[in-house]
């Protein structure tokens, strides 16, 4: 329990016997917790270096715990101060590491995967890799892993790893069954989703790795490129991302035709949002009530997948909505 601080096992015995009663000597401390003498002075010794127990060279004087409160307190300290000076070394040798890996890794940068078991694999063990965040582009055909047997990827999400997924529109075809329950369970374990036209399938784990499957290679297996590389991933992460901020939500996109999700009054109520006009002039012009109008506004940002309504105006030049 206190190995954590730096408290070896015998020692914590040692000082749980003391701070449930003082000891005489260390023969009493040896009788009382059944280790060998020369362990329980040993011990000692470790407890008093550490300041947790008071020995006295006078045979008349009890051997005593310290309080734990400021001893164990202060040997906590200690032990953060240790781990922060080692993350910073870390820190350092990654950096390091980042700077002149490649000059000796080489093509180990990039590491070419052949076949669907392989891919399977390696594509399971990158999931499980991830402890922060997963971006992904997702299109027709399935390479490896088909969604329903994605087991890393539901792993990972239970485990509180974010995951942000473009799916390509082709992918998701209405008359298939499986695809919106799919989507269900993905959305209730906390996957958040978008649509968009997707150039090419592409995954992005902590920003440290991406996994590429590149479009239109002639070979008879499917090829998956992990790449290690730190510019290329953030280059690949940045393209992830721009899809991203130009895709719909899923419960918009599903639910909109492909040529415009916007109908005539959503329109009109856009047009004066960006002509400046207030909700109260909105609610007058379009003689609806201001509520109606503050419940259109955020329909039109969760439609556009944006935060505000400078982001709105941009997305919807960008989309052609006006």
């Amino acid at each position: 329990m206190l190995e954590a601080v730096g408290v070896e096992a015998c020692e914590e015995q040692i000082y749980l016997a003391l701070a449930t009663a003082p000891a005489t000597n260390a023969d009493e401390l040896a009788e009382r917790t059944g280790l060998p003498c020369p362990e329980v002075h040993r011990a000692l010794a470790g407890l008093q270096g550490k300041g947790l127990v008071d020995v006295q060279a006078d045979p008349a004087v009890l051997i005593r715990a310290a309080p734990p409160d400021p001893a164990l307190k202060l040997l906590a300290l200690q032990r953060m101060d240790e781990l922060r000076r080692a993350q910073s070394v870390i820190s350092l040798l990654a950096e390091r590491f980042e700077a002149y890996g490649p000059a000796w890794r080489g093509a180990d940068s990039v590491e070419v995967i052949q076949g669907a078991r392989a891919i399977a694999n390696r594509y399971a063990m990158l999931q499980r890799e991830t402890t922060q965040d997963i971006r992904a582009l997702t299109r027709r055909p399935a390479v490896a892993v088909p969604a329903t047997d994605n087991v890393a990827q539901r792993e990972a999400l239970r485990a509180g790893v974010r995951y942000r997924v473009v799916y390509d529109r082709d992918l998701l075809d209405p008359g298939s069954p499986q695809i919106p329950l799919l989507l269900e369970e993905w959305a209730a374990l906390g996957e958040e989703m978008r649509v968009a036209p997707v150039p090419f399938k592409l995954m992005v784990f902590d920003r440290r790795q991406a996994a590429l499957v590149p479009p239109d290679v002639a070979s008879e297996e499917p090829v998956l490129l992990v790449i290690r590389s730190r510019p290329v991933v953030n280059c690949l992460a940045w393209i992830v991302d721009r899809i991203w901020e130009s895709a719909l939500p899923m419960p918009a996109a599903l639910s909109s035709l492909p040529d415009s999700p916007l109908q005539a009054e959503d329109r009109q109520m856009l047009a004066l949002l960006l002509a400046g006009c207030t909700d109260q002039a909105i609610a007058s012009q379009l003689g609806v009530s201001m509520r109606t109008v503050q419940r259109r506004v955020q329909r039109l940002l969760s439609l556009a997948g944006v935060e505000s309504r400078i982001q709105l105006g941009w997305q919807a030049a960008r989309r052609n909505w006006i």
